[in-house]
């Protein structure tokens, strides 16, 4: 099933609007400022996607994150409800377009949109071709990065623990995720979850919540965990704010414990955090689950170093760096420059030449694939945060957090504005 070109990217006059609460004489407000009627997430199934019932006169307001989506609302109404102490409608942003975070995604828009970098692009070209193509790897070197994190250390599996993967869905005829309990829901029209033409998502979930592959070594982190999947960005590797809040919303309500995504938008130096992702991640903590994000593949290391994209940015979601086998920090990996804002880093993982499963449904047709990225190293901290569940299943999300960052591993010869608090261990 092929979508449109741009059916699944951010929508032009659509806005993402928080409410102080979601109490009903809130909800019922803000219906009458926009001259518009809310419909709860609660109403939403299978058949009745948000996609299909928002419009000019309707919108849908997530009552888990107290986060409303409408379409076609002035400009002027929004700023002049946000100045109104009296009013529900507290913040307001436009839609924005998100995508995968890993070199290949990258490499593909920067040769879009840049003449000066050329020569790099045609070198990291050449570099991801052959990588890719390399379909059989060495067995020694598939699971660098689980004796990155110290795998061996632990005999947790994550059993029993709801872990969600927000990204291009997952390839369910995998092999490796044969007899898993999986659930997905796919926040992309016209387009199915458990198909993943794209694989970025399957790589992920991989890394996440995945198995043995059929060279007999293991590449997961937490491989018997529940697995959910929310199919946020298209099979061409866009999506949009209101898709991933739809997913985030959904997660919690199936009760998830962790939720990893590998995806992001660029932000300047001096941009603040987006409010709207601020309060999910918040609201996700005080329903017990941890939000966990890639900082972003924008940097060209050491004279070209960009901040932590949106939604790793905000404060109450835990955003991840990358490593490379030596370890360093990766050519690629953004930094915390915006720590007065909000944007620090604060965990790194393994993230240059990751082996993972892959979608026979995307490009190259293999089962499986070495990416590099920060979406490669965001799942393992989102797969030891699920061994860490198991472990101390009374725990609350905050205390997880503060777990994850105690048992990370210092790397005194990297600075903190790169790798935060250290390599997250899984011990």
């Amino acid at each position: 099933m092929k979508s449109q070109p741009n059916e699944n990217r951010a929508k032009a006059d659509r806005y993402v609007v928080l409410l102080k609460d979601g109490k009903k004489s809130s909800i019922n407000k803000a219906e009458k400022e926009l001259n518009i009627k809310m419909v709860s997430s609660a109403e939403l199934n299978s058949k009745n996607r948000s996609y299909q019932v928002m419009n000019a006169d309707t919108g849908i307001f997530y009552k888990n994150l107290n986060v409303g989506v409408v379409d076609e609302v002035h400009v002027d109404i929004l700023k002049a409800a946000v100045k109104d102490k009296d009013n529900p409608i507290i913040y307001w942003e436009e839609e924005k377009e998100y995508r995968p975070v890993s070199e290949l995604e990258l490499l593909v828009r920067l040769k879009n949109t840049t003449l000066e970098l050329q020569q790099h692009l045609e070198e990291l070209e050449q570099l991801l071709k052959n990588k890719n193509e390399d379909s059989a790897p060495e067995p020694e070197d598939l699971s660098w990065g689980l004796e990155a994190i110290n795998i061996a250390a632990t005999d947790r599996t994550g059993k029993g623990i709801k872990t969600c993967i927000l990204d291009t869905g997952l390839y369910k005829e995998h092999p490796d995720f044969e007899g898993r309990n999986i659930e997905g829901k796919s926040f992309i029209e016209g387009e199915v979850w458990d198909r993943d033409r794209n694989g970025h998502g399957t790589h992920c979930a991989g890394i996440a919540v995945g198995n043995i592959s059929n060279q007999g070594k293991r590449y997961g982190v937490a491989n018997e965990a529940d697995i959910f999947i929310g199919k946020v960005l298209s099979d061409s590797g866009s999506g949009s704010t209101s898709g991933i809040i739809d997913a985030i919303d959904w997660a919690l309500e199936k009760g998830c414990k962790v939720i990893s995504m590998s995806l992001g938008a660029p932000t300047g130096i001096g941009e603040n955090p987006s409010r709207i992702f601020e309060r999910a991640g918040e609201k996700a903590l005080e329903n017990g689950c941890l939000l966990i994000a890639a900082a972003g593949n924008d940097s060209r290391r050491p004279n070209f170093i960009r901040p932590v994209s949106s939604p790793a940015n905000a404060q109450s979601i835990m955003a991840i760096g990358a490593l490379d086998k030596t370890p360093n920090i990766a050519k690629f990996s953004n930094a915390g420059l915006n720590t007065g804002t909000g944007g620090r880093i604060d965990l790194a993982a393994p993230g240059v030449d990751i082996f993972s499963s892959f979608s026979k449904n995307a490009s190259g047709n293999q089962l499986y694939r070495r990416l590099n990225g920060t979406s490669m190293a965001t799942p393992f901290v989102a797969g030891i945060a699920t061994l860490l569940w198991e472990a101390f299943p009374n725990a609350s999300a905050a205390d997880i957090w503060l777990k994850l960052e105690k048992n990370s591993k210092p790397l005194n010869h990297l600075e903190s504005r790169d790798i935060g608090q250290g390599i997250a261990q899984a011990i």
